[in-house]
């Protein structure tokens, strides 16, 4: 993972935001928060149904990470370093989660409490 990708997610996210785009940042429920800044949401805004496949792009300082690991608490998860996709379980509360391996030996965590609802 390289330091342009990384900072380009994150002006995108900005950007997109700041003009109405669909992409949103969400931040870590939990963890430390100091070394993960957000989840890239691809779809925006709204509710997560369960079913659906969600794609994440993981924003974090990438000149101290060497690793990033995903776990989700339910459904399927194909994570692939900054990016993950996630095809979401049964309506109700679950987590996804990153475990970041850092340069300086250290491993730090956070994770997201992600609510999902019913398909209509």
């Amino acid at each position: 993972m390289n330091t342009p990708i990384v900072l380009l997610a994150l002006v995108t996210s900005l950007f997109t935001v700041a003009c109405g785009g669909s992409d949103t940042v969400m931040h870590p429920s939990a963890g430390d928060v100091a070394s993960v800044h957000g989840l890239l949401r691809e779809r925006g805004t709204g509710d997560f149904v369960e079913f659906a496949t969600e794609n994440f792009e993981a924003l974090y300082d990438a000149e101290t990470v060497r690793a990033p690991e995903w776990t989700v608490s339910d459904g399927t998860l194909m994570g692939n370093g900054s990016s993950a996709r996630w095809q979401l379980p049964r309506a109700g509360s679950h987590t996804i989660s990153m475990k970041l391996f850092l340069v300086d030996g250290r491993e730090v965590s956070a994770w997201w409490m992600v609510k999902v609802s019913p398909r209509n």
